[in-house]
């Protein structure tokens, strides 16, 4: 269950996903609390300056697309191999 949480605090899990967390939490004190828990480191990540949209470190082609920055940058290592045999 608590694997879920972070699915449903993030706002990335199914809506039978979301039902089924609100639902143990009605009746699980502990798993309650832990979830709490969650929320809040949650809300104090979200209000870090570098976690903040808009504010993030990476450029958006690593940060949204990472298959495009892998073959860009083997492109680039096929070519100095490339060009490195053709000198030799």
């Amino acid at each position: 269950m608590r694997e879920l949480f972070t699915a449903e605090i993030d706002r990335e899990a199914t809506e039978i996903e979301e039902a089924t967390v609100r639902r143990h939490l009605r009746t699980c004190q502990e798993c309650a609390e832990a979830y709490d828990a969650h929320v809040a480191v949650a809300r104090g990540l979200r209000q870090h300056e570098l976690v903040r949209p808009g504010r993030h470190p990476l450029p958006p082609l690593t940060r949204y697309r990472p298959q495009l920055a892998l073959m860009a940058i083997l492109t680039v290592l096929a070519g100095a191999v490339i060009a490195f045999a053709l000198l030799r």
